[in-house]
Formats: structure tokens, sequence, C-alpha cells
């Protein structure tokens, strides 16, 4: 029996920074820019492992959750990335679905040295994952849910959601913009569904004006998150509870809302308040923005209890 399974894109993220690239104005917007057709050399290059079901995966193996991850890869060798770290943390792998046909999915993430970022993104197998790989008796095997994007797959999001009303498991909820633009559209059907934890941040959330009084109604917390600004807590449509973030040198931000909700949902099945909810959440977020990568300052519980 598991404690925990995350569902969610598996991706292979590349991060190459240089002193060569440059933060450049134009009419259209900020441009991060290399000179054409030159070699560049770069400061640092480096691969890891990402994507919201693969970094959620490993945050609560670290915390000591029994944890299985639900996501699509390809047969190659960008998947060994994937599970080579899987395998190392303790991840259990039997409900990964590997495609022949498909491409890991990936990113590269372009930093200049003055602060700028581009992420080019190739979703690949990451964005295949369909109900039919979601087996009827998948979620049974686990007592929470935690759910980040799966590219907007409207059968499986139906799928998952109705699953989890069936065996009344506890589901948080890390919608990305495809799922967002879903429940805009009322193309999503949440009737009946209970939300144990929503988290967005303060962009998507203005974003849901239009369903908020829903959301509210179907989720029993809702966390908007802001960045360096902290975030904000409802309950039944009322802020019950807010917070600063942390201060620390950002580095890298790719992973902070996977590592925040991990460290949330972590204090809750720890049996903690909303105030270690919060706590445990941005010292997790707070470690891994301080690391290049999405995984490398991850929390243990022991840290995390030292930390708080």
């Amino acid at each position: 029996m598991l404690d925990v399974i995350t569902i969610g894109s598996a991706l292979v993220d590349i991060f190459i920074d240089s002193d060569k690239f440059h933060l450049k104005k134009s009419a259209t917007g900020l441009w991060l820019c290399g000179k054409y057709d030159e070699k560049i050399e770069v400061n640092s290059f480096k691969v890891t492992s990402g994507g919201g079901g693969s970094n959620t995966a490993v945050g609560f193996a670290r915390m000591g959750f029994n944890t299985g991850v639900v996501a699509e890869l390809g047969i190659d060798a960008w998947a060994l990335v994937l599970l080579n770290d899987f395998q190392q943390e303790g991840v259990d792998i039997s409900l990964l679905i590997r495609e022949r046909k498909e491409e890991t999915g990936g990113s590269v993430i372009l930093s200049a040295l003055d602060g700028g970022r581009t992420i080019m993104v190739h979703r690949g197998a990451a964005s295949m994952l369909d109900a039919k790989d979601i087996p009827d008796h998948v979620l049974d095997q686990a007592r929470w849910i935690h759910l980040s994007s799966i590219s907007g797959q409207q059968e499986a999001l139906q799928k998952i959601f109705a699953l989890v009303g069936r065996g009344r498991k506890q589901l948080s909820w890390n919608p990305g913009n495809n799922e967002i633009e879903l429940l805009n559209s009322g193309k999503l059907n949440l009737a009946g569904l209970s939300v144990a934890v929503l988290f967005v941040n303060q962009k998507e959330w203005e974003g849901l004006v239009q369903v908020q009084e829903q959301l509210h109604q179907q989720c029993v917390q809702i966390v908007v998150t802001n960045g360096g600004k902290g975030g904000a807590i409802y309950q039944l449509g009322q802020i019950v509870h807010q917070y600063q973030s942390e201060p620390v040198a950002v580095v890298n931000a790719t992973g902070a809302g996977d590592s925040f909700a991990v460290g949330y949902v972590s204090a809750i099945l720890n049996g903690r308040d909303l105030r270690d909810q919060a706590n445990w959440g941005k010292k997790n977020a707070a470690s891994v923005v301080g690391q290049v990568g999405a995984k490398a300052g991850l929390l243990t519980r022991d840290q995390i209890e030292k930390a708080v």
C-alpha cells in the first residue's frame, strides 16, 4: 500500500547559464539574446530530472512517504535519467507508462547572469497521458493523490476525478494553464468532487475569477501563492491564514510550486495545523530555489522540522 500517488509530467531539464546571454528590451517585450551564428561559451550545463509528477514524487519520498508516480515516458536515453532518479529516491515506478513510439519530454532553461531566463519545452510523452493509461484500480493503492498538470487531457482528468470520488481519496491539485482553461470553459465536470487542497499562484487565481465561487465550494482549502510576497489560504471563501515568504537568494525558481505543495501536504499528512502547513511549504520551496534544478533542494522530514 502506498501513502501517496503523484500524477503529472516527468521531464528532463537541461540548465544552461552563460554570461554571453543578455536581456534586451524591444517594443514587443523583453528578450533573452545571444549572438547569432556563433559558438557561445557557457558557464554551466546541467541535466536533471523534472516535471510536476516527477518532482512531487521525489519530494514526498524524501519526506518519508511510500510514494508512487503515474506519468508517461518514452523508451529512450532520457527516460533513463528519470528512472535512475526514481530508483535512487525509492519511488515506486510500477505505475509509469512507457511508450516506444513517444519521446520522453524535456525542457532547456537558458539563464543569463543578469537574471533573465527563457524556457524551451518539448512535452513529448508527458502530454500523452490519457484515460486508458489510468486503470480503474490504480488510485486504490494510496490514501492521498497529488495531481499536477497533465496538459489538459480532459478524459484523463475526468477519470481521475471519478476514481478519487469513488474511492473517497484525499486529492490535492496543482492545475496547469491547460487545466485552468478547461475550468474557465466549463468543460471539466467537478460535480461531487471534493478537493482537499487546490494550489494556484496569484496570476492563475485572478484568471479563475469566473469560477472562484464554485472552487470555494468544492475545495476544502485553496492556497494562493504569490512568489516573494508570500501567500494566502482560503477556506469557505474566506482567508484563514496568510504567510510571508522566506528571505532567500533565488538561484533558480524551477520547482518552487511543486516543492511548496509537497511541504504543505506533508504537514497535513503529519497532522499539523495551518501555520505549520504554510511553514513546511515555504521552507521546502526556499530550499529548492536556492539550488539549480527542481529536486536538489527538496528537504526530508527531519530537515524541515529543524528548519521550522
